[in-house]
């Protein structure tokens, strides 16, 4: 399990006036959160639900979906044993009392009035909550998500262009190097290493990352260990002459 993973989540934040130059729209403002061992309901148990708990079990999220009935795929995830700590079907009726160990909420069930409901009890209670597809009933909303390992990219238009999302989404996949994750994870193995080389010198670090990260991406995310070993050990000669 990661010891640290990250998820973008938008908090709305008001951008109208000067700012703006006299727009006026709520934006959301994006930050990352590690939601690891954090206790995730999901009320409805349809294609939704299982979408979001597909999403959402990779960051290591614990997560207890409510409904009287469970799509099929969702009672298969349910069996497997990989996920017997960290997914659990209750099949019954949303109750209050289901709020009362939610850190974070997502009302996916098919009736607006329950999911709007579900909203108003949450916000009284100070629990981020999602009501699928009704942005005014949110308090977060979640990015369409880019991943590859480490790296992960949030894209949002605030609900008010899908397409502009999934164009964006579409076109940064199109220049990510195949192997960027494994080339950001090698970069991140290489970071104490380096500090220990240069502990007084963070220029030479940042300069150094760069010079890693340029030889990793001009190779299509591949860095080996003998090509960081020859930059390492040509920026120490040239620290030392």
């Amino acid at each position: 399990m990661a010891v640290c993973v990250f998820f973008g989540t938008f908090a709305r934040t008001d951008l109208s006036g000067d700012r703006m130059r006299g727009a006026n729209f709520m934006a959301y403002f994006p930050f990352y959160a590690d939601i690891e061992g954090m206790r995730w309901l999901i009320a409805g148990g349809g294609g939704v639900a299982l979408r979001k708990v597909r999403d959402l079990l990779p960051y290591g999220a614990v997560i207890e979906v409510v409904s009287p009935d469970m799509s099929p795929d969702l009672n298969e995830m349910a069996k497997d044993s990989a996920y017997a700590d960290t997914l659990k079907l209750t099949r019954r009726a949303f109750e209050d009392r289901d709020l009362d160990r939610a850190d974070f909420v997502i009302a996916a069930t098919s009736e607006p009035g329950l999911n709007s409901r579900i909203s108003d009890l949450c916000r009284s209670k100070r629990i981020p909550v999602n009501v699928v597809d009704v942005k005014e009933e949110c308090s977060f909303i979640f990015p369409s998500i880019v991943r590859d390992g480490p790296v992960v990219v949030g894209i949002s238009t605030g609900g008010m262009s899908p397409v502009i999302a999934r164009y964006l989404k579409a076109r940064i996949r199109s220049v990510m190097p195949d192997s960027l994750g494994e080339l950001t994870t090698r970069l991140g193995a290489y970071r104490e290493t380096i500090k220990n080389l240069f502990p007084d010198s963070p220029r030479v670090r940042s300069a150094l990352f760069y010079e890693l990260a340029e030889e990793g991406l001009s190779h299509n995310g591949c860095l080996t260990q003998e090509q960081a070993q020859i930059i390492i050990n040509r920026k120490l000669e040239q620290e030392h002459e």
